[in-house]
C-alpha cells in the first residue's frame, strides 16, 4: 500500500508515514518501552533483568494477580513505582481468550430471570434512603416486575416471588437467579444444593429453580440489565416527595415499561408479546399473600419457639421436639406432624414473646408460682408495666399478689391490647392500683384517677 493512501486512510501527512514505515520493527512491546523510558529523564528502576524475571512468571502462571507479581519484584530489590511496573505488565501479559458468548431467546412462558438491586434515594426534604429492589423479567415477552423490599433474606425472597408471579400471570417452566447464599446453600460439582426453606417455597409454588454458573453474568444479563434500567428510568430520574409517592410512582412505571414501552429487542411492548405468552404460563396454587414459609424449630425447656428475634409459645407437652413453623406475613402457624398446635400473630403485641390467652392456663398450673407467672403476662405487656408493677410490689408489699390477680383477671377480660394502653396511661399518671386500671379500662379514668 502506498504511502498516499496510508495517509488518506490514517489522517497522518505522508512524511510522517514514510518516517514510522523506517522505524525498525518492534518485536517486544514491553523491552521498547523500557528502552525508551531508559532514554528520557531518569534511569527506569525497571531493569531489563526484572523485565525478564515478569516474562518468565507469566509463562509460568498467566493468570498470577499483578500484586503478586509486584510483591515478588519487591523481595526481589525492586525499588521503584507501581505505574511503570503496571505499564510493563500490560505489555507483557498475553491477552485474555474471550470466549464467544451465545445469545439466546426462549420461547413463551419458558424462563423467568430474578435479581436484586439496591440504590440510595433522596426525598425532597432532603433525606435519604437505602432501599433494596427486587426484579423479575418474563425473557421471552420482557414484562417485568419491580418492588421494594425490606432486605434480601430467605423470606424476602420468596415473598417477592410470588409477588411477582402473580403479577406476571403465572409461573414459567424455569426460573433464573444468582447465586446469594439466601437461596444457594453449595454447589457439589453440577449439582446445586438449595436453602432449605427455598426448596419448599419452589415445591409448593410449582416452580423449577436454575441457578447461574458463578462468574458468568452474561447468563443472566437480562436481568441485570433489568435492575440496571430500573434504576436509570425510575430511581435516577424522578424525585420523590416521600415513600408513598416513591410507591405510586412506581406503579405508574410498571404502566409505562409494560404497556407503552416498545422493547428494542422483540419491537414490541411487553404486554402486546405477552398475549402469546399468558397461556403457557402455569397458575400460582396461592396468591400472594396466602404462601407461608417452612422453617423447621426445636421446642425450648420454657415450651417456646424461636423465630427472628421473637418467640412463640408450643406448649409443655412438645418440649424437645422438632415441630414445623409455617410463617406468613401477619401470622406463624406451629404444627407438630400432622398436629395444628397454634396460631400466633406474627408480632405479638408486645413486640417479643406471644402466648395465647387459651395457652396461659398451662403457665398457671403450679400453685406457688402462680402470681409470678400472671405477673410475667403483664411485664411482658410493655416497658410501663415493669415500673407500674414494681411500684405495686414495694408500695402493697402484703398484698401485692392480689393486686397481681386483679390485674391479670382484667388482661383476660379485655385482652393484651387494652390492657397495655390502661398501663401505659396509669404509670403516666402516676396511679398505681388494680383499681385504677379498672377504672381507666371502664372508661372512667376522668373521675376515678387523679395526678
Amino acid at each position: 500500500m502506498g504511502t498516499g493512501r496510508v495517509s488518506d486512510l490514517s489522517g497522518a501527512s505522508e512524511r510522517t508515514v514514510r518516517r514510522v514505515a523506517a522505524e525498525p520493527r518492534i518485536e517486544d512491546p514491553a523491552a521498547a518501552d523500557a528502552a525508551v523510558a531508559a532514554s528520557v529523564g531518569r534511569p527506569s528502576k525497571l531493569t531489563p533483568l526484572f523485565v525478564e524475571d515478569l516474562r518468565r512468571w507469566l509463562e509460568e502462571e498467566p493468570q498470577v494477580a499483578g500484586v503478586t507479581l509486584f510483591m515478588r519484584l519487591r523481595e526481589d530489590g525492586y525499588t521503584g513505582g507501581k505505574s511503570a511496573f503496571y505499564a510493563a505488565l500490560r505489555g507483557l501479559r498475553p491477552p485474555k481468550q474471550e470466549g464467544v458468548v451465545t445469545r439466546f431467546e426462549g420461547v413463551a412462558g419458558e424462563f423467568t430471570q430474578h435479581d436484586f438491586g439496591h440504590v440510595w434515594v433522596t426525598f425532597e426534604d432532603g433525606s435519604r434512603e437505602y432501599l433494596h429492589f427486587f426484579v423479575s423479567v418474563l425473557k421471552f415477552s420482557r414484562k417485568r416486575r419491580m418492588m421494594v423490599v425490606p432486605d434480601e433474606t430467605t423470606e424476602t425472597v420468596c415473598h417477592a416471588l410470588a409477588d411477582a408471579f402473580v403479577y406476571l400471570g403465572g409461573t414459567p417452566l424455569l426460573a433464573v437467579f444468582d447465586n446469594p447464599r439466601t437461596i444457594v446453600t453449595r454447589r457439589e460439582g453440577d449439582q446445586v444444593v438449595w436453602q432449605e426453606t427455598f426448596s419448599h417455597f419452589c415445591f409448593d409454588a410449582g416452580v423449577v429453580p436454575m441457578a447461574t454458573w458463578p462468574r458468568r453474568p452474561n447468563e443472566k444479563g437480562l436481568v441485570e440489565n433489568g435492575v440496571g434500567h430500573g434504576k436509570r428510568t425510575f430511581f435516577k430520574v424522578h424525585r420523590f416527595r416521600d415513600r408513598a409517592h416513591l410507591d405510586e410512582a412506581l406503579e405508574e412505571w410498571h404502566r409505562w415499561v409494560n404497556d407503552e414501552r416498545i422493547c428494542r429487542a422483540t419491537g414490541e411492548t411487553p404486554s402486546s408479546r405477552f398475549l402469546l405468552e399468558a397461556e403457557r404460563l402455569s397458575p400460582l396454587p396461592f396468591g400472594k399473600d396466602g404462601y407461608r414459609l417452612r422453617y423447621s424449630r426445636c421446642v425450648r425447656t420454657d415450651g417456646r419457639v424461636e423465630f427472628g428475634t421473637r418467640r412463640y409459645y408450643a406448649g409443655k407437652d412438645h418440649v424437645g421436639q422438632t415441630v414445623t413453623l409455617r410463617v406468613g406475613r401477619d401470622v406463624v402457624e406451629i404444627h407438630a406432624g400432622a398436629e395444628h398446635v397454634a396460631t400466633h400473630p406474627r408480632v405479638p403485641v408486645n413486640g417479643r414473646d406471644s402466648v395465647l390467652p387459651e395457652q396461659r392456663h398451662e403457665l398457671l398450673e403450679k400453685r406457688g408460682a402462680r402470681p409470678y407467672a400472671m405477673r410475667q403476662f403483664l411485664l411482658d405487656l410493655c416497658p410501663a408495666a415493669q415500673w407500674y408493677l414494681t411500684e405495686i410490689r414495694y408500695r402493697r408489699p402484703d398484698h401485692w399478689s392480689e393486686q397481681i390477680e386483679r390485674l391479670y383477671a382484667l388482661l383476660e377480660e379485655h385482652g393484651e391490647a387494652s390492657m397495655k394502653d390502661a398501663l401505659i396511661e396509669a404509670a403516666a399518671r402516676e396511679a398505681v392500683g388494680a383499681e385504677y386500671i379498672t377504672a381507666l379500662l371502664a372508661g372512667h379514668a376522668a373521675g376515678a384517677v387523679t395526678s
